[in-house]
Parts: structure tokens; sequence; C-alpha cells
């Protein structure tokens, strides 16, 4: 027994205009991620050198992650370096064949001092910054 369902073009139409709409979706949700995670938007995040907001990046599946070290590199410049940041963030995500086929999108930050950033470390001057512990309140 067997029974056959002709999907009409106007509703082909529909559901691609969905897909399209998902994907505009992920994507936007990514860029704004991006933004919080260099200091551009509501998080605060540090830059003294600029390489932790450098060393971020998406990954999808293997892949190496970014991480500069800020040893005797030069300070300030802080909206160039979190400008830098969010154009290697902005590549990245232009690199994901398919948003709507990938399942899993990491956001990682590579830098040695990552972890001091995140949770302060011995002899920080400042208090944790929790950057990623913002970013998964915001973004889930």
């Amino acid at each position: 027994m067997r029974t056959e369902l002709k999907v009409m073009p106007s509703l082909q139409r529909k559901i691609d205009g969905l897909k399209a709409l998902a994907e505009q979706q992920v994507e936007r949700k990514l860029v704004d991620m991006a933004v919080d995670a260099v200091g551009l938007g509501t998080i605060r995040v540090p830059v003294d050198t600029g390489a932790y907001v450098t060393s971020f990046s998406f990954n999808v599946g293997a892949g190496r992650p970014r991480g500069k070290s800020s040893k005797n590199k030069p300070r300030g410049n802080d909206r160039a370096m979190r400008q830098k940041g969010m154009d290697n963030l902005m590549e990245d995500i232009s690199k994901i064949p398919s948003l709507l086929d990938t399942t899993s999108i990491v956001l990682r930050n590579n830098s040695p001092h990552a972890v001091a950033v995140e949770y302060g470390g011995r002899g920080w001057k400042t208090s944790p910054y929790f950057v990623f512990t913002k970013l998964r309140n915001i973004y889930g």
C-alpha cells in the first residue's frame, strides 16, 4: 500500500523562505555573540594588548583555535584590536558551510591568559571579567 503527497510549488517557496529566515536568525545570533565577546557590545571585556580579544574563534568540528600571547605586544589601541577580533569572528562565521546543517558551533578563546581573564588569577589586578559566563547567560 502506498500514498503520494505532492508538495505544491507555493508551499515549497514558503518552506525555502522559512529556511532562509532561520539561517539569518542563527547568523544574527552568532554576530551578536561576537560583538559581545570582543567588547563592542554590552559585556565589559579587557583590552590591554589585544591578544585576548583577537584570540576568539568560532569552530565547527575540528580546527585549530586562535590563540595569541600578549608578550612583547604594544599596549593601547583598544578599538582597533576589538575590531580585529570582530573581523576574525566574522571570517569564521563566513566559513561555516551551512548554518542550518550545523549542529554545534563553539566559541573559544585560546589565549594563554583566557582563564585568568575569566576567573581572575594570581597577581590579577582587577576582578574577574566572567566573559564566557556572561555570554552563556545571554545566549544560552
